[in-house]
Order: C-alpha cells, then sequence, then structure tokens
C-alpha cells in the first residue's frame, strides 16, 4: 500500500484536505501541510515518544500533492523500514 492508503486505512484523527494532510499512524504524528503555490511543503513527523524523526521543509515540484508529501514523510522519517 501506498503511505497516504496505509493513512487512510491507520490512522487516529485524521484530516485530510488537498493542502493539508494530518493524523497519527502508528502512534506517529505524521503531518503535512502546502505552504505555498511553489512547491513548499512543510512536513512533521513525530515518534509515539514525542522526538522529531522529520521536521522541516521539503522543496517539492509545483504538481506534487499531499499524497506526495505524505510519501515524503514516510520515506523521510523511515516509517516502512521495519516492514
Amino acid at each position: 500500500m501506498k503511505p497516504i492508503e496505509l493513512m487512510r486505512a491507520e490512522a487516529v484523527n485524521l484530516t485530510e484536505d488537498p493542502d493539508e494532510v494530518c493524523g497519527y499512524w502508528r502512534g506517529h504524528l505524521v503531518w503535512v501541510k502546502q505552504e505555498d503555490a511553489d512547491g513548499l511543503w512543510y512536513v512533521r513527523v513525530n515518534h509515539p515518544d514525542g522526538g522529531y524523526l522529520y521536521d522541516g521543509f521539503w522543496r517539492a515540484h509545483r504538481d506534487c500533492t499531499a499524497a506526495d508529501a505524505v510519501a515524503e514523510a514516510f520515506r523521510g522519517a523511515e516509517l516502512l523500514e521495519d516492514e
């Protein structure tokens, strides 16, 4: 499954809009928000203990979607490395 599909299937308190996705996946807070029309996304992933696994801007192509940003969050935080 793609990361956005995992979020839709398993996330708690999921909110999803074209420019923002936020929810708790397996205890990890995953939050992405497009900050401007040039494709700058803010990505944050917090470990269940509160530590930051990913916190910063992702400069994506203008056509990237929220699903692409969620995929980047999962990649950057290595959420699927054990699977």
